[in-house]
């Protein structure tokens, strides 16, 4: 496999795990916390924050071996297809349509970049 195919698989990933730490702070939030100090700094939210900010280096690391920086934000709109399954997969939220016709739409988008 190609390195730059390598490397737009890690980003991907990033996203992925970025997307992960959105649902564990999601769940966080859903947790009756004694004092605002405690809604902080609990191990959900240390864990959510450490995985958005080992995610940078990622990113950094895939532009420096040839991912162009316009590539980046396309990819990035994939967080919000992963974030609404994995909390009606984990969180038991309903898909409605309309957040369905956004994720059509988001897929499309990406396609049409691509072509």
């Amino acid at each position: 496999m190609e390195t730059l195919t390598l490397w737009y698989i890690m980003i991907v990933i990033g996203i992925f795990a970025c997307s992960c730490s959105q649902l564990i702070l999601k769940k966080s939030a859903m947790i009756e916390h004694d004092s605002w100090i405690e809604s902080i700094l609990n191990w959900r939210v240390i864990i959510s924050y450490s995985i958005f900010f080992f995610s940078i280096p990622i990113n950094i690391t895939a532009m420096q071996h040839g991912v162009e920086l316009k590539n980046i934000p396309i990819l990035e709109s994939l967080g919000y297809i992963f974030v609404p399954v994995l909390s009606m997969i984990f969180v038991n939220e309903k898909l409605t349509s309309k957040i369905l016709l956004a994720i059509i739409l988001i897929i499309t988008g990406v396609f049409i970049f691509y072509m």
